[in-house]
């Protein structure tokens, strides 16, 4: 089925051509393999297991930043296209999920849980996927036991149990009551304030990315999952960014660096310390947020060099000067 969530008021028609998304609904896995599998990873096995109305193929410009993809929800997949005034709610019957359950710290609470588990093959030593949260529960919900949640959770050659990999920094689940108006807001767009017109779900977060450092080559396996918690009803959804599942070129997290009288890369608060025999000359600093995307430049030189971090948004980021690598988390 297909549904389009297009502007309810005649007189913002002129917009509603370039806002709007449409959703198709019960994908096969040779479909979902294909909008996976993104550069540098190869995607083989693909399982679902969730009701077929409540997993789609999303598309369009949106209040959302995300313009194409996959939506897993608890729910109904094309229940997400439309204006934030209208409710998005279905009850897919599934069960729930064990390691969500123990991520929120209560056994059996999750229900209507929708997921995609996958193995890949990565070229690179690190895996990246864009993702964005969303919910029918918000903002109303907010504090209450009704908290449904969020993971990518990862198990192979360094993660011998699930990781969730998708968490903010800190380590924290992505969940109502973890990211809302108040709570790491940094992360949270309202839907609601203004009322959006191409989502219906009252609010979402940010474009976020899974970050994991893993082996070239080695076999991992994937399984990224929604659920509702405590009742089967309000929606809430994961939208994955089309082929953003990547591991990234030219982004090197140093797995295979040498040690020794290499220069050394400390975090302290909102700077970087540069120390070591290695600066004698002057070098380059280079900064790479979580998509690959060098952010910052600095010539360090001495025997210590203080770079600055105030400029950089909260997120997750590798400091690299010559072989030596350091990986942090900015709040």
């Amino acid at each position: 089925m297909k549904k389009t969530g297009t502007l309810i008021s005649a007189c913002m028609l002129a917009f509603a051509a370039q806002g709007q998304i449409t959703v198709q609904d019960s994908l096969d896995t040779s479909t979902l393999a294909d909008l996976l599998e993104g550069i540098g990873v190869t995607v083989t096995n693909v399982t679902v297991d969730c009701a077929g109305a409540a997993m789609g193929r999303f598309s369009g410009t949106s209040e959302m930043p995300i313009t194409q993809g996959i939506v897993l929800t608890s729910g109904c997949a094309d229940c997400v296209a439309g204006a934030s005034t209208n409710m998005a709610s279905a009850w897919s019957g599934t069960g729930g999920d064990a390691d969500l359950d123990q991520d929120l710290g209560m056994s059996s609470i999750t229900m209507d849980a929708c997921a995609v588990e996958f193995d890949c093959l990565p070229d690179g030593d690190t895996l990246l996927f864009n993702f964005s949260f969303g919910s029918e529960e918000y903002q109303e919900f907010v504090g209450s036991s009704f908290n449904d949640a969020f993971a990518i959770y990862l198990t192979g050659p360094g993660f011998p149990t699930p990781t969730n990999v998708a968490a903010i920094p800190g380590g924290t689940l992505v969940s109502i009551n973890n990211v809302n108006t108040t709570t790491n807001s940094t992360y949270y767009y309202d839907n609601e304030n203004p009322a959006g017109q191409f989502v219906s779900y009252d609010g979402f977060t940010a474009n976020l990315t899974a970050f994991a450092v893993v082996q070239p080559g080695a076999s991992y396996h994937f399984k990224v999952v929604v659920a509702d918690v405590m009742d089967g009803v309000y929606d809430s959804g994961v939208f994955l960014e089309a082929f953003s599942f990547r591991s990234a070129q030219g982004f090197n997290t140093g797995l295979a660096a040498h040690s020794g009288a290499q220069p050394r890369i400390t975090l302290l608060g909102n700077e970087l310390l540069i120390t070591g025999n290695a600066l004698q000359r002057t070098e380059p600093l280079i900064i790479w947020d979580a998509t690959g995307r060098q952010v910052l430049l600095a010539n360090v030189t001495g025997d210590r060099h203080l770079v600055s971090l105030a400029n950089l948004r909260p997120g997750t980021y590798a400091a690299q000067l010559g072989s030596t690598v350091l990986r942090f988390a900015k709040d």
